[in-house]
């Protein structure tokens, strides 16, 4: 009874993080928001979530959920892979949680508290890495094979 308190994190966060691996910037974007409210903003690039292992496109009129890591890629990158500079830019961001203490039992709320605008710069990765895996990757052709009528 006393306990449903600790059973679920009802703050959970307002905020999803959208990087943008072209101009190496993380914005901070207010949760419910669409897809395509964001993809407006960028045309010819679509949203992919940074847990899958591939690249895929976020449906447009899916809702971005709080807290999670999404990437803004070109559509030409669509079921493609993450370079590894490209996931150490990513890592750099994902990667700076505080090490848990082992002797403490109840886990403190942690809020982030940003504006609207905040931006932050990642670091630079060189321009000429996006040229050369855009030749390594294998787009997707579906085969078609034809239906005999008899």
């Amino acid at each position: 009874m006393g306990n449903s308190c600790s059973c679920f994190n009802p703050s959970q966060s307002k905020t999803a993080k959208l990087i943008d691996l072209r101009r190496n910037i993380l914005r901070r974007v207010d949760v419910p928001v669409t897809a395509a409210e964001l993809m407006l903003e960028d045309p010819g690039h679509v949203i992919s979530p940074v847990s899958d292992l591939r690249l895929s496109a976020v449906k447009a009129d899916e809702c971005l959920i709080g807290g999670t890591i999404y990437v803004l890629i070109p559509v030409c990158r669509v079921n493609g892979k993450l370079s590894e500079s490209e996931m150490a830019v990513i890592e750099s961001i994902c990667g700076k949680r505080r090490a848990k203490r082992r002797s403490s039992r109840v886990i403190p709320v942690v809020q982030e508290i940003s504006s609207d605008d905040e931006i932050r710069s990642l670091g630079k990765v060189s321009a000429n890495i996006g040229l050369v895996n855009k030749y390594r990757m294998r787009p997707w052709k579906p085969t078609l094979e034809p239906i005999y009528e008899l």
